[in-house]
């Protein structure tokens, strides 16, 4: 025999088992009710038979009270009783017993099914938040897609006036994409950018037929929110632009930073004295830096082209080790 059916014959035996507690306790009251009452201990098995272990389990433990309450304590006992007395009792019970497990039985499928169209309810909903929710984050990467094109556009624009308004547009369209994220609302999970970063970089590189930059990733790590991760990775990606304008591209060390609640990129271009790198007009930089409230700096040091963007992290941030690493 399976569990189920196991399971089945345990919830007859213990209705059994309540009308034989029944029967124990209307034994006990014996000297109170005398011969009235013969059914009045059985009452509370069959209820609880009905809710605890359902119709059938029930109806046995009707079954077993009603023979019971009809052979040993209707007067006279041990004898059959067909006066009209003792059959009203037995049918008044035998009825409301009936009607007991009948309401019972039905409220107990009603709320079983309430519960299961409600388990249905709360996993589609779960689906579709789900669904909901990569949508938004589709639309806002889309927006600073379009933003970013915008400015490639404007800095190849050359008349002054569309370039302006080309840079305006990308602005906008990034203030757009940051208030759609904001009232869509954010999951709350955090992106390991320094992964995300030497997997953007060999992507951008690759696209670029591999060009003879050298990219490292120096110790640390940096955890962020999905949109402050966008923008970082924007400023990065101009900052490789312009490092792959140069003759030569040389070499580009990364470093990603965490401490007391402000995230930090730093780029070191080596090899080759480079000019500051200062972003004029709507520069795309400029944007990402006023979405992330944040500092741009660029100087030349005796190591290089120094680049540092700094800001607040935002929605909690780690820290992890990394271990030095080249791409390419």
């Amino acid at each position: 025999m399976d569990r189920r059916g196991m399971k089945r014959w345990a919830t007859y035996a213990a209705a059994l088992g309540l009308a034989m507690l029944g029967y124990v306790a209307r034994l006990g009251l014996q000297p109170v009710f005398g011969a009235n009452h013969a059914y009045t201990a059985f009452y509370p098995v069959v209820l609880v038979s009905a809710y605890a272990f359902g119709a059938g389990p029930a109806i046995l433990a009707a079954l077993v009270s009603a023979t019971l309450g009809y052979w040993c304590f209707a007067a006279p006992a041990h004898a059959v009783k067909l006066d009209a007395d003792s059959l009203t009792s037995l049918g008044f019970f035998a009825v409301t017993s009936s009607s007991a497990i009948y309401l019972i039985h039905g409220l107990a499928r009603a709320v079983a099914a309430t519960r299961e169209a409600q388990a249905r309810a709360e996993t589609l909903a779960k689906a579709h938040a789900a669904l909901f929710g990569e949508l938004n984050e589709r639309v806002t990467n889309h927006l600073q897609l379009v933003a970013a094109l915008l400015q490639l556009q404007a800095r190849d624009e050359p008349d002054a006036a569309a370039r302006k308004a080309l840079g305006e547009a990308a602005a906008r369209t990034m203030l757009i994409s940051k208030t759609h994220r904001s009232i869509a609302g954010e999951g709350g999970e955090l992106l390991d950018f320094d992964a995300f970063a030497r997997q953007l970089l060999e992507a951008t590189l690759s696209a670029r037929a591999n060009p003879p930059l050298r990219v490292e990733f120096e110790q640390g790590g940096l955890w962020l929110s999905s949109e402050q991760a966008t923008s970082v990775a924007i400023v990065l990606l101009e900052c490789l632009n312009a490092r792959l304008a140069s003759e030569d591209p040389g070499v580009m060390r990364i470093g990603l930073r965490a401490d007391r609640g402000i995230g930090s990129l730093r780029i070191i271009e080596i090899e080759r004295p480079l000019d500051p790198i200062a972003p004029r007009g709507a520069s795309l930089i400029d944007a990402m830096v006023e979405q992330l409230r944040g500092r741009f700096s660029s100087r030349n040091a005796a190591e290089g082209r120094v680049s540092e963007l700094t800001f607040p992290l935002e929605g909690g941030h780690g820290q992890r080790r990394a271990l030095e690493a080249t791409l390419h």
